[in-house]
Formats: structure tokens, sequence, C-alpha cells
């Protein structure tokens, strides 16, 4: 069996100068997530880093920003205990360090998006789940069907323009889910999260991605959604004179150039719907990706033809458009740097 955090902390001082331990009394254990991360030193460690991260992202919050932020890890602790609580009859408490290990790591790195500065914006994260136990095991959790969204939101809004993008990203929290006990129900895991392209003062790029898993299919389906959305002067979404001039040929030119990079990085001969895809993506405004490498477009399930056929993302860099761009600052964008507890 493994020592307690409080005492591990102590061997590993007498050895190495230093140690990790639980954020929270290990003598005063009472729920079964509690009792497995005192046993398990790996998860104690990563139950600290958690702690202050989420200690991290609070102190970088306004306090209506913060309260979100707690709220949201509210919902993920719930979550995290429901499907890591094992059945009667189930395995020992390594077995729940086993299942919360993924689960703290996956926490860290949505953490880690909560009170990001990029320019003059500091965004916060908002996550909600939804859990359902279910009769079959065929899911991302056995005996689970469960849903998730999460969408980013700038902190502290001050501008009309500011609070109207934060009111076209936010999601609704996913509904009850249908625990049906009789064995012909269909059930799914459904995600819904995002992905930055890039920031800059009078605009923000993102990619919103979906993924779906109907419990005993062979695969499950994605989607990826870009939004660009403009701030200044004005909001609104993004069209593609602000990103090329007027007269500069980009309809013409921007197709062949996605196809031509993609070509580049695949050794095999490409189908007919593949060029498709990319061709009618690329001349496609709301299909563009703002990166800070460069112009990004991105394929749903079947969009090139078949469940394995899609390209991949494909990014042309802004050297290659530079004599179109609108304007320089399309180029000089950032992405949210993210940092992570240690």
């Amino acid at each position: 069996m493994h020592n307690t955090p409080v005492v591990a902390a102590v061997l590993v001082a007498l050895l190495a100068g230093g140690a990790h331990a639980a954020s929270f009394d290990c003598k005063a254990v009472r729920t079964v997530t509690e009792k497995a991360i005192c046993a398990s030193p790996p998860l104690s460690t990563l139950d600290e880093q958690l702690a202050k991260e989420y200690q991290r992202a609070l102190a970088a919050l306004s306090p209506a920003g913060a309260a979100a932020l707690k709220d949201s890890q509210r919902g993920w602790l719930h979550f995290a205990t429901q499907v890591c609580t094992p059945r009667k009859g189930a395995g020992p408490v390594g077995s729940v360090a086993d299942c919360l290990a993924p689960e703290f790591r996956q926490r860290l790195a949505q953490l880690a998006q909560a009170g990001l500065r990029v320019g003059p914006y500091v965004f916060n994260r908002i996550d909600a789940w939804s859990v359902g136990r279910i009769h079959d095991d065929d899911g991302a959790y056995p005996g689970f069907a469960i849903a998730h969204v999460a969408f980013p939101q700038i902190d502290s809004p001050v501008t009309p323009a500011t609070q109207a993008w934060n009111a076209a990203q936010r999601q609704e929290a996913p509904g009850p889910m249908d625990t049906s006990d009789d064995p012909r129900a269909t059930h799914e895991d459904d995600d819904s999260d995002y992905t930055f392209g890039c920031v800059a003062d009078r605009f923000i790029s993102l990619q919103v991605d979906g993924t779906e898993y109907i419990h005993g299919t062979p695969h499950g389906s994605d989607s990826h959604e870009a939004r660009s959305t403009l701030l200044a002067p004005a909001f609104r979404k993004m069209v593609a004179t602000d990103v090329f001039t007027p007269g500069s040929g980009w309809k013409a030119r921007l197709p062949p150039l996605f196809l031509q990079t993609w070509l580049k990085g695949d050794d095999g001969e490409p189908m007919a719907a593949q060029k498709e895809a990319i061709l009618a993506a690329a001349a496609n405004p709301e299909a563009w990706l703002l990166t800070p490498a460069g112009l990004q477009i991105a394929f749903s399930e079947g969009e090139a033809g078949c469940h394995a056929c899609n390209p991949g993302p494909i990014t042309v860099p802004w050297s290659a458009l530079k004599t179109m761009l609108a304007a320089p600052d399309i180029a000089t964008c950032k992405a949210p740097q993210v940092t992570r507890a240690h």
C-alpha cells in the first residue's frame, strides 16, 4: 500500500528536500475520492497541482469571473466523483485513483485556459457537465452517458462589443441525461469545446470543436466551426475584406495555395472529394481560422467524403499571403499562452 501524502512528504523531504501532498488534510478524509487521493502519492501530487492552478486562475479573474469559475469547478468535482465512484462489488480504492488521474490531468489543462491575458483581454473558461448512469459500458465512461460543454468569456467586459462577444460564445449547460434501463435504448457521449486561433485588439478568432459518440457504433463523429469576430470599430462577424484587400484576387489565389500546402505533406493520391472539400473551404470565409502561424481550415465528419478521409487542419503561412492582407495586425495576432502549475 502507498503511504499517505503526509507520510510521503516526510520521507521524500528527507531524501530529496521537498515533496507534494494533497490539497486537504488526509487525517480527516471521508469520501471514496478523498481516500483514493490520500492513498496514491501520484494522485495526491496531481491534486496539489490542481489546487494551485485553480487558485492562480481565481486570482487572475474579477469577482464575477471568479464566481463563474467556482461554479465550473463545483460542476467538475461532481462529475469526476460520479464517474469514478465504483459500483457495488467493484475493485479496490486503487481503481478509483486510476480513474481520477486522467480526470485531474484534463482539468489541469482546462483550468490553464482560465485567467489568461492576451492584449487588453483576460479570458475565463466556463465548463458544464451532465452525467447519467445507464445500462451499457460502451461509452467513454463504462456505465455512464456524459455531456460536456465549454466556452470562453472575456472577463469584465466593459464595451458593448465585448459584451456581445461573450453573449455569442455562451452555450447552454447540457440537460438531464436519458437513463432508460431498456437495453434497446440508445445512449451517447457529447462534447463541445473550443480552441483559440488568435487574439488581437480588434478581433478574436476561435474554433468550436464538437464530438459525438453513439454507444455501440464503430466510431464517433466530430465537427469544427470557425468563429472569427471583429470587435472594433464595431462588433460583427469577420468577412473576407477584413482579411484580404479588395482586388487582391484572394478568391482565385487562396484555394490553390491550400491544396498545394496539403499535397506537400501527403504521400497518397488525393481523392476527388478531398480536393473539392479543400477548394470549397478555402474559398469560404466562414471556414477560416486565423492563427499566429497563418490561415487555417479544418473539416467536420464526412466533409471530405468519408470518416477517415478528412485532410486534417491545413495552414497556409501568413508569409505566403502577405501581399493580399488587408492589415498588418492580421499576421501578428497572438494565441493565449497557457502556463501550467508545477
